[in-house]
């Protein structure tokens, strides 16, 4: 569902309370001035979660808007590794107003749910069985070349492979460990913003249950006009209200999206069963009975080359030693067509698991998971 959100809030339509707020001027030039209202120590202390605000003073203009960033899984649970559903928007509405009255900030329910939406995170946290770690799936997607498949203009895989990170400046896509992420100091968690409920689960995960497996995919929209394109994309209307945006469909479809076309689209090989070598030249000689011994060879090398070690990010890096820029292009188009070459009933079973979570989109819930092994 929906994790974190920013709202823009003109501020005219607030009401702050002087002997309550303690807002902090951040930073000023001479065009403007920057001010925070963070949650204080005495708040964070009540166990509370709190949102973060953020606003401006201009010089030459009196129309500004207040920035409203917050988890909202956190909001209602303390934590975001129980999930949202649509039915649980009045409780976020009702948390939402509660804790900014307590941060000195008066808002009507109405300006929260039609106020204007700049930035989204939406994500899905899928625990995995059959014996698949969260460890060994980071490592068979990162032999799949990013940046290419999605025109990120970075990766990079962070705390010993626990977590994966493509991203511009515009959007992100994050898979990490999210059990694991829970005892990380704030320096090295995925999540810097984790309440002390959400820290004391990680021992309830592992030793009162035994060690758990949870997969977390994250797909950041952090400018708004890559999130309108994004959204557009996938069916939906630009410029959402914050009701809008709060979507299961919504999400699903934009999860689903950055999984298909990044990690599936183009690596249909990368994912499949382990074959012989024998098994996969064979198959490539009955999916393309046009295909020349040679070619054959040629592509099962390249797909082979693909899946070893650090995959199509070090044979690239191998390769364009000896090779122009276009050359490897085309060496890495081969590579998508030997994929395909691969039947799709071949994928493994960790690719299964996530395909099936994906499509159900069914709320993760640490209770819920309880009352099953129970």
């Amino acid at each position: 569902m929906i994790d974190t959100v920013c709202l823009l809030i003109p501020k005219e339509k607030m009401r702050f309370l002087t002997d309550v707020s303690s807002w902090e001027l951040y930073s000023k030039t001479d065009q403007y001035q920057k001010f925070v209202r963070n949650p204080s120590k005495m708040e964070k202390d009540t166990g509370k979660y709190f949102p973060r605000l953020t606003g401006y003073k201009r010089k030459f203009s009196q129309d500004a808007n207040v920035r409203i960033e917050f988890s909202l899984p956190k909001l209602v649970y303390l934590n975001n590794l129980d999930e949202l559903e649509d039915k649980d928007f009045p409780a976020v509405l009702n948390t939402l107003q509660e804790r900014l009255v307590e941060m000195g900030v008066i808002l009507t329910k109405t300006v929260i749910e039609n106020a204007s939406v700049s930035s989204v995170h939406f994500s899905k946290n899928i625990s995995l069985r059959d014996g698949y770690t969260v460890s060994h799936i980071i490592s068979e997607i990162s032999k799949i070349d990013l940046r290419k498949s999605f025109d990120f203009a970075k990766t990079r895989f962070v705390n010993n492979g626990q977590s994966l990170y493509a991203h511009t400046t515009t959007h992100q896509f994050v898979v990490y460990d999210k059990v694991a992420d829970l005892s990380k100091d704030k320096k090295r968690a995925i999540d810097k913003d984790q309440t002390l409920y959400q820290r004391s689960l990680f021992e309830d995960l592992n030793v009162n249950n035994g060690p758990r497996e949870i997969v977390r995919f994250e797909v950041r929209l952090n400018h708004k006009q890559k999130m309108n394109k994004v959204i557009e994309d996938v069916g939906y209307s630009k410029n959402p209200s914050f009701k809008e945006v709060f979507c299961t469909d919504l999400s699903k479809k934009v999860v689903l999206s950055y999984w298909e076309k990044i990690i599936k689209e183009k690596n249909k090989g990368l994912l499949s069963v382990s074959l012989s070598l024998k098994d996969i030249l064979q198959v490539i000689f009955l999916v393309d009975k046009k295909i020349k011994p040679k070619q054959a060879i040629y592509f099962l090398g390249l797909y082979m080359l693909a899946k070893d070690e650090d995959g199509m990010r070090q044979l690239r890096s191998i390769a364009t030693k000896r090779m122009h820029e276009r050359t490897w292009y085309r060496m890495a188009k081969d590579m998508r067509y030997a994929s395909e070459l691969i039947t799709k009933n071949n994928l493994r079973d960790w690719v299964k698991q996530i395909d099936k979570s994906l499509e159900i989109y069914q709320p993760y819930k640490v209770k819920q998971y309880e009352d099953k092994k129970d």
